[in-house]
């Protein structure tokens, strides 16, 4: 295997520890990509297994392979590939996904048709541990605005259809120790200078199996998303609060179904009144968007006092409302006692 190469205009980075199984597909997946002005940056983290000879099997001059020589863990290993990358471009695929044919095509077009955007992902299909489809992803795709905005309530990007400008991801401090959660992470920190988006094709094949990183490791993401979500608190100007991050977590997860909505109400106009402050976000649909998110809080609610959940607090403006929120309001209220 050749490892040397011309400067790239994208880099692709894949992480790796004992992925013998999958492996072999996620590069063939890259290399016969439509757009091939690209270097494929694996480092592997002190696999074990056979994942560094099913690497070498491959003679390409674009795979670019190093090793780590004890597992040194993913945050250290993503923080690596950022400083090794060669491209202006930096684009993450898992090495248990698939890389759609024209994926690196469109994401590189829409950078270059979007100079304001510098972080883009798409949609997903499901495959399993065989490589079956049995599923579909379909992430947001809405304005670079809201983007932004909804960073605050969720990750809206698969990490694996993730691509970057590598200078900006270096700008903003790189991969930080938010293990599992260190994509999400820094796609918030990105957001905050710069646009994101995602596009609406089907980027990758995301490959769900019992060794998932967010299958073994889901009580260390609940922590690091929480750790997140101080920090969002504290750029708004909020004091830190465990009860206001673990209610705000809760909205993130949409596990308030059942619960008592005065805590979530609180955090939500809290949100607005920081905002207006320090002016982060664009006010008048940041406000409008704390309302859609109180509006789903409550059609979790009673029916009998519906309406007032709705109409009294400091979140409801007229201009807001729209037909489709008071008929299902209607319906609710009539029909579901």
């Amino acid at each position: 295997m050749d490892k040397t190469v011309s400067k790239p205009y994208v880099t692709v980075f894949m992480a790796v520890y004992n992925g013998d199984l999958y492996i072999k597909d996620s590069i063939q997946s890259v290399l016969d990509q439509s757009y091939s002005d690209f270097e494929l940056l694996i480092i592997n983290d002190g696999s074990t297994d056979a994942t560094v000879a099913i690497i070498e099997q491959f003679n390409d001059s674009r795979i670019r392979l190093i090793n780590n020589e004890t597992n040194k863990g993913l945050s250290y290993t993503r923080e690596l590939g950022i400083q090794q990358a060669q491209g202006i471009y930096y684009a993450i695929l898992d090495s248990d996904d698939i890389a759609s044919p024209d994926r690196l095509q469109l994401q590189v077009a829409y950078f270059e048709s979007h100079p304001e955007v510098h972080l883009c992902g798409g949609h997903a299909r499901i495959i399993d541990g065989k490589g079956a489809e049995t599923g579909f992803m379909k992430i947001d795709t809405g304005t670079v605005q809201d983007m932004g905005i909804n960073m605050l309530f969720g990750n809206p990007f698969i990490n694996s259809s993730l691509m970057m400008n590598r200078e900006t991801i270096l700008a903003v401090g790189g991969y930080r120790n938010f293990a599992p959660a260190e994509d999400y992470d820094l796609s918030y920190r990105i957001s905050l200078k710069y646009g994101v988006a995602n596009l609406d094709h089907v980027l990758v094949s995301y490959r769900v199996h019992d060794t998932n990183i967010s299958t073994l490791q889901w009580d260390g993401m609940v922590a690091a998303e929480k750790d997140i979500i101080s920090e969002m608190h504290s750029n708004l100007g909020i004091p830190s609060d465990q009860t206001l991050i673990r209610l705000h977590h809760e909205i993130i997860c949409h596990t308030f179904k059942g619960k008592e909505p005065s805590g979530y109400i609180k955090l939500l106009e809290l949100l607005k009144a920081s905002n207006s402050k320090v002016k982060i976000y664009p006010e008048r649909r940041f406000n409008e968007i704390l309302f859609e998110k109180w509006f789903a809080i409550v059609r979790q609610k009673s029916n009998k006092n519906i309406f007032s959940l709705y109409f009294k607090n400091e979140l409801f403006e007229w201009s807001f409302v729209t037909p489709k929120q008071i008929r299902k309001l209607i319906k609710q209220a009539l029909f579901n006692r």
